[in-house]
């Protein structure tokens, strides 16, 4: 692993061609690389050097927090338990675009949990059309199939249950959502084998859903003075569409202003896991994002993709890549050595 420190390169460090230049390098030689500024070391603030080592433990095949599945005195921890099941495959899908008016290609990233204590991962990258949202049956399904390759490889057996979470999807786009992604993780097991058919879950994520929410006196949490609902509140009734299985979600408290849960839309259920499994379940992976050691606002698998997906972008936009890049020029830079897809090197 290569850590680097850069002097003053302003707020958007992150973005300097210098360390999109240095990421693409590292990625495709198989070197985990992370980034610091020098101005930090000299006053970091509260909590940077927890932060780094954090991510530096990531990128070094460790794991920072892991799930309780089991209660004291035994049993399985309710949501949690769906780990525990059967096998489980747990992914993560969102896409990365370019700036309004730019004929780049899109990016979408498909990130896998390979064991139930969210040590292992594994991730998958794509080029597609520009501004495109919905992931191509062929691109969706190769992913699909190096997850469930690297799934045996780890454990030994293939998943008998899939849950996939979807980030960055309209309410209107649901139907081709299903027949395209859907349809390619069914194609993609029975590429694996003939006749494999596992347990498909597939959840679509929505920022805010368009819904706020507050505490009633008897329901305001001490100490909360803007009448934000508790954390973990689940809404799903009322204020819900009647034609899907969806629940509104708030994992934490609010830290400034009205807090705004996300949606959470049930577009397939093979095993037909009941409404407080999901949602317990749900919250639950909030609390497993790595680098942070806060309830984040979305589950952590597609954290995981929006951050594989976006560093992606940035750094084909800072290549020597012109604004008229095709989808087919790009799809080789989405190669990543295969010694850094089983790490959150982009984390």
């Amino acid at each position: 692993m290569l850590a680097r420190a850069f002097g003053e390169l302003g707020d958007n460090a992150w973005q300097h061609p210098i360390r999109a230049t240095n990421k693409a390098l590292c990625s495709r030689i198989g070197i985990a690389v992370q980034h610091c500024k020098v101005n930090k070391f000299k006053s970091p603030p509260p909590g940077y050097w927890s932060n780094l080592l954090d991510k530096l433990n990531l990128k070094a095949l460790g794991t920072n927090y892991y799930p309780l599945c089991e209660v004291p005195g035994g049993g399985l921890q309710p949501g949690l338990q769906l780990l525990r099941e059967c096998p489980t495959l747990l992914l993560g899908c969102d896409v990365h675009h370019a700036a309004p008016g730019s004929s780049r290609p899109s990016y979408g990233a498909l990130v896998g949990t390979m064991d139930k204590f969210f040590s292992s991962h594994y991730t998958e990258v794509r080029a597609m059309t520009g501004r495109q949202e919905c992931i191509p049956v062929d691109d969706m399904q190769s992913m699909v199939r190096e997850q469930l390759k690297a799934f045996y490889r780890y454990n030994g057996i293939p998943p008998q249950r899939i849950i996939c979470y979807r980030d960055g999807v309209a309410h209107n786009q649901f139907e081709e959502v299903h027949e395209v992604e859907i349809h390619a993780i069914e194609r993609a097991c029975h590429a694996i084998e003939q006749g494999y058919q596992p347990q498909i879950v597939f959840i679509v994520e929505q920022k805010g859903g368009g819904a706020r929410f507050f505490a009633n006196e008897n329901g305001r949490v001490p100490g909360q003075q803007m009448g934000n609902q508790p954390p973990l509140t689940v809404v799903d009734t009322v204020v819900v569409d009647e034609s899907t299985f969806s629940f509104h979600l708030t994992p934490h408290h609010g830290m400034k202003g009205t807090s705004r849960g996300n949606l959470y839309s049930v577009l397939r259920n093979d095993p037909n896991l009941s409404s407080d499994d999901l949602q317990r379940f749900t919250s639950q992976l909030c609390h497993l994002f790595q680098r942070c050691k806060k309830i984040v606002s979305k589950v952590a698998p597609n954290y995981n993709a929006h951050l594989a997906a976006e560093m992606w972008g940035l750094k084909e936009e800072r290549e020597s890549f012109s604004d008229t890049a095709s989808v087919s020029s790009d799809a080789a830079a989405c190669d990543v050595h295969e010694r850094l897809k089983t790490r959150l090197f982009y984390t």
